[in-house]
């Protein structure tokens, strides 16, 4: 279930925050460096990212962003391991900032994200599970 108000809860400092941490270990991650190697602009994809999550735990809108998940994730080769592994570092992040009924609740949401992106990369003939190709 999506908690409307999750945002208020957490504030957008503490969202802030949390992507800025999260994109900096994503960088260093064994198997999730190389995916992520596409990112040219790190600032601007953390403020992206900022926004997105905090519209998807029920904030206002403040940038005029639009979200394609499939036009984002499919070209880099999206495989379960990935998934996981981008959902067990998220989680680390989420309990290192959050206190944990915060952190639960944004991690279900992180959780939904994970599912609907595995089931695009299914979607996809001869893209599911691919090496992630650079920019």
């Amino acid at each position: 279930m999506r908690q409307r108000n999750t945002h208020t809860a957490i504030g957008l400092e503490a969202v802030q925050s949390v992507v800025d941490d999260f994109y900096n270990r994503i960088r260093h991650h064994p198997t999730l460096a190389a995916p992520f190697g596409r990112v040219k602009d790190w600032p601007k994809h953390k403020a992206r990212l900022s926004h997105f999550w905090w519209i998807s735990l029920g904030g206002e809108r403040y940038r005029d962003d639009r979200y394609r998940v499939a036009a984002t994730h499919l070209p880099i080769g999206i495989s379960d391991a990935l998934v996981d592994d981008w959902l067990v570092l998220f989680h680390t992040t989420l309990a290192d900032h959050l206190e944990a009924d915060l952190a639960a609740q944004w991690y279900q949401r992180a959780e939904h994200m994970g599912r609907s992106i595995r089931m695009l990369a299914e979607w996809q003939p001869g893209v599911h599970g691919s090496l992630a190709r650079p920019a």
